[in-house]
């Protein structure tokens, strides 16, 4: 509700249900403890299509996004093309197995 103001125990159902209308979840950032990380793995748990942005190796904000990559949770985007492309109709490929 508009009125309502956010309260932190009903951050998973709001991030489960933003999954759950998305076509695509793009992590563009994320820290090793997200929860951005959480938003894409319902997703992929609802068999949406995850994308993450790789970023620098030493940079604690780019954890979360290696992390999903590493785990063949997220495919990697380095453009926009590359995000287009896999929302072109593309058939998921993603990883199903969520923890």
């Amino acid at each position: 509700m508009p009125t309502e103001r956010a309260r932190p125990e009903r951050f998973l159902t709001r991030n489960r249900l933003i999954a759950a209308l998305a076509k695509a979840t793009i992590v563009v950032e994320a820290a090793f403890r997200s929860g951005s990380l959480r938003t894409a793995r319902d997703a992929a748990e609802l068999l949406r299509i995850v994308l993450a942005v790789p970023g620098p190796i030493n940079s604690p904000s780019s954890d979360g996004c290696h992390r999903l990559i590493g785990e063949r949770c997220a495919e990697i985007v380095t453009s926009v093309a590359d995000a287009m492309e896999f929302l072109s109709n593309k058939p998921c490929t993603l990883c199903l197995n969520a923890s």
